[in-house]
This record gives structure tokens, sequence and C-alpha cells, in this order.
């Protein structure tokens, strides 16, 4: 794994990231795009689950990309992934205007066959509205506990095409309790995780939602995590 950097113009920010990838050049690949990178590598073990599934066989090519971005501070990882943020427009036109385009062009890669994001909670949400902003380009959403307002279910619900991505979800029946640190306000991530799953069903996703008797933590979103590659990796 290798740490590196990229400066943003939009957010006039500089931004740490890590990238696992093979050994060999790849032109034509798979990319995962990882929100929360740092706590996803630190939190959720990322690389012992990643490298667990490879030693059994179950990672299917070697020529899968991890880009892991971290917000920065839990300020602005709120301003950033939440739709009230101040630099929630500008975060996403960053991950796809500078970010992607530099990322993938450092790493050489031209064809790429499943692009997908990952992301827990609030990283769910930016990852959900990435995807929301060029459809076409995304294949996989991975969203632990979604911490997902009304109107972007709203946003989702009138988008005026189809969807064709293959969509993991999980939630924890108890996560409807969880209050937001930043604002004190309930954010109901299970009854709105339910409702999101419908909607990607009408817009044409396939969906994979699991329900744990669980509350919103980030035990619950480590164990899960190798199910959530494998379902990157074989669907």
């Amino acid at each position: 794994m290798e740490k590196r950097y990229f400066h943003s113009t939009i957010l006039n920010k500089a931004f740490e990231y890590h990238v696992v990838a093979p050994d060999h050049p790849i032109t034509e690949g798979n990319i995962l795009y990882v929100q929360d990178g740092n706590d996803y590598l630190e939190l959720g073990k990322f690389l012992e689950a990643f490298h667990g599934l490879k030693s059994k066989g179950l990672v299917p090519n070697d020529n899968w990309i991890i880009v892991f971005i971290h917000p920065g501070t839990s300020e602005e990882r709120w301003h950033s992934y939440n739709r009230k943020g101040s630099y929630f427009h500008s975060y996403i036109q960053m991950m796809h205007t500078e970010f992607i385009p530099f990322v993938e062009k450092e790493l050489s890669v031209r064809n790429v066959i499943k692009r997908g994001l990952l992301g827990d909670s609030l990283a769910a949400n930016i990852s959900l509205n990435i995807a929301a902003k060029q459809p076409s380009m995304w294949t996989h959403l991975l969203l632990q506990s979604a911490a997902i307002s009304q109107q972007d279910l709203d946003e989702i619900y009138n988008m005026d095409q189809p969807l064709h991505w293959k969509v993991y979800q999980t939630v924890g029946i108890y996560e409807d309790e969880f209050v937001s640190p930043i604002t004190n306000e309930r954010l109901y991530i299970y009854t709105r995780n339910r409702e999101l799953a419908e909607v990607f069903r009408k817009k044409g996703a396939s969906v994979q939602l699991t329900e744990f008797e669980e509350h919103h933590l980030w035990v619950v979103w480590e164990r899960d995590l190798p199910n959530a590659l494998k379902f990157l990796f074989h669907s």
C-alpha cells in the first residue's frame, strides 16, 4: 500500500489518499473508491479483510485497485459528506473532475470494468451522491448504514434514467435511534435505508439489503466488510 497526496483546486485543499494495486501494470481493471479511507484502514481493517479473501481464492482477478480517500477532520468530513455542508457539492465536483481522472491517469488504467464506491454512515451518503452525479460511470455501491436525508432519497427518486447499479446495503434495526454528534439530529437511518432500497429497485438497480440486530457502530461494519467485498467481486 502506498500513501499519496492530491491537491484539489476546487476545494483549495490537499487530500491524503492510499492506493492498493497489483505490482504489474494494469490497462484493464477494476477500481473501488473508499470514502472515510483512513477509518476503513484502521477501524474497518480493510486490508485484513481484502487479503483474507485473497488467500482463500475469493478475489477472482489480480486486477483490483483500491483507492482510499480521507476527508480530513470530523468537521471537514461533515461539510464534505452532508448535503447541508459547505463543501458538499464542491466535493462531488472534485471527485468527478479532479480526483478520479487524476488517479486513473496516474495508474494508467484505460479500461475500467467495475468501478465502485464504498462508504459508512455519511461516507455512504456521499458515495451515493457521487454515483448519482454520473450514474453510468459506476457499477457497484457498497453502503454500510448510509446516513441519508429525505432530500437525498428524493434526489434518487427523481432521477430521470434507470439505474444499472449493483447495490450492497446493510443497516441495523436500532439505527433510527442514532443522533448526529455534529447536529444533534436524529437521522432515522434504519427507516431511510429501507426506503432507499425500494427506490433503488423502482429505478432498476439490483439491491441486496441486509438488516442486523445492531446499532450504528464501526465494529458492525468491520465484521460485515468481507461480505460487502465478496458482493463486489462476484456480482
